[in-house]
């Protein structure tokens, strides 16, 4: 019987200490004019943003900057006012742009994809909400990483919140892979604690889901197992300490491994879940996954094998003699990692009502990444696990 799965990730990807210094050279190769840089004015205040200007200047690239991604939740308005950065004056012409460059976190990263779609094949971005709708090559995109979470820079998908549904949007296409990935630790020293256990966390969720998925590969499960441990070994010294070179290095190869396992072999109802509490109330991604998490391992556990639920009691240090034992330590692991980091108990801490969960459940329901849960789910089932996680 036939079983083939695909990889995709960046054609090239730079990573450690000082990985920054080798990006002049592969964009020297490229011989292009014009970029245009998306970013946040928290980056630019950083001087991230800067040191990419230098490295363009030093090239004679010139550059445009939209600075208009304004919280941590990518939105349409958003990518509609970044794609107004290709037009100019009143006759709209399109600016002459060769290639984008996004400075930042997942968000930063998913309104970059999302403006490079509309860039080449125009519409709107609800048009493409799904998996493979892209018709037309987009713009080649840079993903300067400064958060160790999102695997955005690696990945093949952009989240957008529309903001007249509420509902997060899920958009899938191998065309929009960043073609390099930059994750440098040195960008991550300036993260701020509540950003670190956010993304922190959920490279916990991206690797446990990827390695249960349906379309999990031997590749994809080294990838996430890799992640898992370097994650529940260095998060609580990066959340304690932002100068910890070490840890903040580790956690950056967590997230890009995570990713890349995530890209491929696909998540599950704990970022379906997360996707609409994000799209309805805007709060940390990240958070939402880390309390949803227990909850939904609990719900998945009698369709995952007994073998992979052992394996990830183990990798994160938890020896079980049974299935069951094993979920057990593992909610009860990653609850604790949680506290350590700060991550609220439960969703009502976060302002959640539970007068909004069926329409939750039924949004989430929608989202192409409950493709790859090992166990579906209905409504009903949604709106329990909601409501255990408040």
């Amino acid at each position: 019987m036939e079983n083939t799965h695909n990889f995709i990730m960046p054609r090239t990807n730079l990573m450690g200490v000082g990985a920054l210094k080798d990006l002049p050279t592969l964009l020297l190769s490229w011989k292009l004019k014009k970029a245009l840089i998306v970013t946040d004015k928290n980056i630019i205040s950083l001087g991230y943003a800067e040191m990419i200007e230098t490295i363009l200047k030093s090239l004679f690239i010139s550059y445009d900057i939209f600075d208009g991604v304004l919280h941590p939740n990518p939105t349409v308005s958003f990518v509609q006012d970044g794609l107004s950065y290709f037009h100019k004056g009143i006759n709209m012409l399109k600016r002459d742009y060769a290639f984008i460059i996004s400075i930042g976190g997942g968000t930063n990263h998913d309104c970059a994809k999302a403006i490079a779609i509309l860039a080449t094949n125009g519409r709107a971005i609800s048009d493409y909400e799904g998996y493979n709708k892209v018709t037309k090559p987009v713009l080649p995109q840079i993903a300067i990483n400064t958060t160790a979470g999102s695997g955005s820079e690696v990945s093949s998908f952009t989240i957008i919140a529309d903001e007249s549904r509420k509902v997060k949007m899920t958009i899938g296409d191998p065309e929009i892979t960043p073609f390099i990935s930059v994750n440098d630790p040195m960008f991550m020293s300036t993260m701020p604690r509540e950003v670190t256990a956010s993304s922190g966390i959920d490279v916990v969720v991206h690797a446990i889901e990827s390695y249960i998925s349906t379309e999990a590969s031997p590749i994809t499960d080294h990838l996430a197992l890799g992640a898992l441990k370097l994650a529940f070994d260095y998060l609580d010294r990066a959340y304690n300490n932002g100068n910890d070179l070490e840890a903040r290095e580790q956690m950056m190869y967590a997230a890009a491994m995570a990713g890349m396992a995530f890209n491929n072999a696909g998540l599950g109802l704990t970022h379906a879940m997360a996707h609409q509490l994000g799209g309805f109330y805007t709060g940390p991604h990240g958070v939402y996954n880390g309390v949803l998490l227990p909850y939904v391992i609990e719900f998945n556990c009698p369709s995952v094998p007994e073998d992979r639920m052992m394996k990830i009691s183990e990798t994160i240090g938890q020896k079980a003699g049974s299935k069951g034992e094993a979920m057990k330590k593992i909610h009860k692991a990653i609850r604790k990692l949680c506290t350590e980091i700060g991550i609220p108990e439960g969703l009502k801490q976060m302002g959640v009502a539970e007068g909004v969960l069926e329409e939750l459940s039924q949004n989430a329901l929608k989202d192409i990444i409950t493709f790859t849960n090992p166990r579906q789910a209905s409504r009903e089932d949604i709106i329990n696990m909601f409501k255990n996680a408040l």
